[in-house]
């Protein structure tokens, strides 16, 4: 780990170091490409016109749009050097004198555009320019600049107010529009010329221009004949001999009062939104913790002591219940705190900021660890890689980490960050892994060791380190060139030729190596539901019961299966509404209540609670484990005796076919169950096949639960691919995540989070298996289903209330009816798995167990199911709504 550690912060040197030579490289324009100023006496030929348009519906957060379009005349000195590379000096003070209010260091943390802005040549020699740029309100009470208009968001009322650039004052503006969207605006200043479209307000300056310029020479002209000697000349000329009147362009301002669903969204930055926000987490998290404190309680009240096994699972459910109380504490009590900081001082120094966030982030991984239990040669890694960081905390004047030293550049300052801020995310992860390889191992979920078999695997840090290594280097490339595209978006009219620049750059990348270190934390503990899901499971295989039919029989392994139901299955993010996570604590609940509400309930609707002949006992009190051959053999023969009494129809025997009375008898056989007290028959309702089919493909319920998961993984795939193509990637979440200095490796974590989604519903149903109704599979998925799309339809209801965006949403419930349905009939598939070898094909086995039309309608089925999700794909092929921006610096 010593080596990993000084190999990473090599790499992270070297490659920061690349940057800022490219950088310098690129910020040494020759001087005498510099100029001086944008001339504005040459622009008062252009002809300008500019419009805003706000976007509220739909979405969380108010888009802005923004076009400004300039007509350059072709006798400015800077025409031509629009056509140059943007790039050049020369380009990047035209463009600026346009588009910012002076030449020089301008900067925008928050105005986004899809590319540079459009430059063609027109006719006499001269350039159009149009600058199309957008962003979103998402701080309150701050100024956000989006091409020439400026928002300001208020508790009640925004404002929008044209600032146009210096250069273009003195120009012709033909016109000014503002769309506030609905309802309207409040107040608008000037008053408006027009309107359009309901909602939108127009200004044409220049023709109120020529109108006071024609109004002011008819007034000269007036005076200069009333004040003219009778007979003489005009000595003086004046106005009349060519003065004309100037109007500047009208300072537009106008106020609106949005809809208090974008309103509370905005206000996410103020100290209140952000505790109700971090509350949110908080008591999704207590709840979390009680249930599993609780499971453990209950099952330590068990009349049988435990096993070793099941001793070393229930402590590591109560420890990693402690465990993630203290990492969301930890991780989101630092935001908290940072907030009320702020509110006592106005600047939070680098190495203030430094000293807080490794403190909180050391003390998050001991706790992990604490968990995990590593040995000591882990423990001994741990405390090299947390030195780096300790001392960089501690001792930041040894690295120009001090106030004194902060904007004096020193390539040793961003080393020593960069290098701590590496350890520490190696710290974290590393900690997750050694956190999941405890709860699996000790759970049983882990395969066998092939090195030494009959012995537990072991947590190797010669595996885990270089791989935790390899992780971090790949966020490490992935965060510095998202910073840099960051960089370069915000500052692409900066004067690069100034030294200042080069020493912005990299104080930048310096203050982004700081902040690292909290949001690489936030960003790994979103995770810990999947190890609250592994702990779930552990208890849940060791305590299993072979006389139990389902999970629900036990009131231990009951509430701790709903408890891992909620946390696994159910979409992430619900509850979360105007940019608050408030309510996410309902969704666990919830789930585990719609997952009992569709199972319990119709369980006596299930094949094996049909009752046996004449005792009335449930079909499922004479289907233990040893009858499962015996249902098997019966089945087949089931099968072949109906093929027969079907070829008898058809009339495709020979001369001596059998007798339909004789084939009966022997069904009427098969129905007959031996039982202790006598003759049973098995329920009139409820065939051979239709029981077989009911017990699943394994013996107990934890072995169909792990069948089913493992059968979902082949389906799952191309879900969990789509899912991430509708929120990770198309339209305006591409542009989200390309923002995100995590955003292209969230697409893994995501698609790891989706395979759990669906493998866990999987899991879910062949658990309930026995318990489920319906008579085949497919019919078993939907339960399921429901429990699944009625918390999303509750969530549907509350966005439509906050008129935010559900795209997406039908989509995922259809795509998880899909994942089931194709799981529930591979499920009937391997429950005669057996008979594999006297088939042709499979399908030809599938033909046997579904009795030709049962197919028919399973693939019918399928297809159905198919064409709707191509529809709500069509549908929602263009985004109603962006995803949450990222936040500007």
């Amino acid at each position: 780990m010593v080596r990993s550690m000084s190999c990473i912060s090599i790499l992270l040197a070297f490659f920061l170091s690349l940057l800022s030579t490219a950088t310098a490289a690129q910020a040494a324009p020759r001087s005498s490409e510099r100029a001086a100023a944008c001339h504005p006496a040459g622009l008062a030929d252009a002809r300008v016109r500019t419009w805003i348009r706000l976007e509220h519906g739909g979405r969380t957060y108010t888009k802005v749009l923004s076009e400004l379009t300039v007509e350059v005349p072709g006798n400015w000195p800077l025409t031509q050097d629009l056509l140059l590379s943007e790039e050049s000096s020369r380009y990047i003070l035209a463009m600026s004198c346009l588009t910012r209010t002076t030449p020089g260091q301008q900067r925008n943390w928050s105005e986004y555009r899809q590319g540079p802005p459009a430059v063609t040549s027109v006719k006499g020699g001269g350039v159009k320019v149009v600058d199309r740029t957008h962003t979103w309100v998402n701080t309150a009470d701050q100024p956000i600049t989006v091409g020439a208009w400026q928002i300001r968001a208020g508790v009640g009322r925004w404002t929008a107010k044209l600032m146009p650039p210096a250069a273009l004052v003195g120009a012709h503006w033909t016109e000014v529009k503002v769309d506030p969207g609905k309802p309207g605006a409040e107040a608008a200043s000037p008053a408006p010329d027009a309107g359009e479209g309901g909602t939108a307000l127009l200004w044409y300056p220049d023709a109120a221009k020529v109108k006071a310029q024609a109004k002011a020479k008819a007034a000269a002209e007036a005076k200069a004949r009333a004040e003219k000697p009778s007979g003489g000349t005009n000595p003086g000329g004046g106005a009349g001999t060519g003065e004309t009147a100037t109007t500047p362009v009208p300072a537009v301002a106008v106020s609106l009062d949005p809809a208090w669903q974008r309103s509370w969204a905005a206000q996410g930055n103020t100290s209140v939104s952000n505790a109700l926000n971090r509350m949110g987490t908080f008591l999704t998290a207590a709840v979390t913790v009680v249930l599993m404190l609780h499971a453990a309680v209950l099952y330590r009240r068990r009349p049988t002591a435990p096993t070793a096994e099941q001793d070393a699972t229930l402590r590591n459910l109560a420890a990693w219940a402690v465990g993630l109380a203290g990492v969301v504490l930890l991780t989101q009590g630092r935001s908290v705190l940072e907030r009320l900081l702020e509110l006592h001082q106005a600047v939070v120094w680098p190495d203030e900021r430094a000293l807080r966030d490794h403190a909180f982030a050391l003390a998050a991984v001991a706790v992990l660890f604490s968990v995990a239990r590593p040995s000591r040669r882990v423990w001994a890694a741990v405390g090299v890689l947390a030195l780096p960081p300790a001392l960089v905390a501690l001792r930041p004047s040894w690295f120009g980490l001090g106030r004194d030293t902060l904007f004096e550049w020193s390539g040793l300052a961003l080393a020593a960050q960069g290098c701590a801020s590496a350890c520490l995310f190696m710290l974290f992860s590393l900690a997750f892994a050694a956190v999941l390889w405890r709860l699996a191992r000790d759970g049983g979920l882990l395969p066998a060791s092939r090195v030494s078999p009959g012995s537990a695997r072991r947590f190797r840090l010669r595996v885990a380190g270089p791989a935790v290594l390899a992780w971090t280097v790949l966020v490490a490339v992935w965060y510095v060139l998202t910073e840099e595209r960051t960089w370069q978006r915000v500052s692409w009219l900066s004067d690069r030729s100034v030294p200042d620049y080069g020493a912005d750059h990299e104080n930048d990348f310096l203050w982004d190596a700081v902040g690292s270190v909290s949001s690489g934390q936030e960003w790994l503990s979103w995770t810990t539901w999947m190890l609250t899901g592994v702990a779930a499971l552990a208890v849940l295989r060791t305590w299993q019961s072979e006389t139990d039919v389902s999970p629900l029989d036990q009131r231990a392994d009951r509430l701790l299966f709903l408890t891992f139901f909620a946390v696994v299955v159910p979409l992430g993010g619900g509850g979360t509404y105007v940019g608050s996570a408030l309510f996410t604590v309902l969704w666990i609940p919830l789930g585990m209540l719609c997952l009992y509400a569709f199972v319990a309930p119709f369980a006596g609707r299930s094949a094996l609670a049909q009752p046996l002949e004449p005792s009335g006992l449930p079909l499922a009190t004479a289907v233990g484990p040893t009858a499962r051959a015996a249902f098997l053999e019966r089945a087949r023969s089931y099968r072949e005796i109906h093929a027969e009494l079907r070829r008898l129809d058809q009339g495709m025997f020979g001369d001596e076919p059998p007798k339909r009375s004789d084939l009966e008898q022997r069904l009427n056989e098969l129905h007959e169950w031996p039982a202790p007290g006598g003759q049973e028959r098995l329920p009139a309702r409820v065939s051979v096949v239709d029981a077989a089919l009911a017990l699943g493909p394994r013996d107990t319920w934890w072995a169909n639960g792990s069948r089913c998961a493992r059968l979902a993984l082949i389906p799952a795939v191309p879900a969990s691919l789509l899912m991430m193509w509708v929120w990770r990637v198309r339209g305006e979440a591409g542009e989200s995540t390309l923002g995100d200095p995590y955003g292209f490796l969230s697409l893994g974590i995501d698609f790891v989070g989706w395979m759990a989604t669906w493998a866990g519903a999987a899991f879910v149903m062949g658990a309930l298996w026995r318990l489920l109704p319906g008579q085949r599979g497919a019919a078993k998925a939907l339960p399921l289903t429901l429990a699944f799309a009625v918390p999303i339809a509750a969530d549907v209801l509350v966005l439509q209330f906050t008129d935010e965006s559900t795209a997406g949403l039908a989509l995922a419930v259809s795509a998880m009816l899909f994942v089931l349905t194709v799981t529930g009939i591979a499920v009937d598939f391997d429950t005669f798995r057996g008979e594999r070898r006297y088939w042709q094909s499979r399908l030809g086995l599938l033909l046997s167990v579904y009795q030709m039309r049962y197919y028919s309608l399973q693939l019918a089925y399928l297809v159905a199911q198919l064409v709707a999700m191509i529809s709500i794909w069509q549908f929602i092929a263009e985004p109603a709504a962006a995803p949450e921006p990222v936040d500007p610096k």
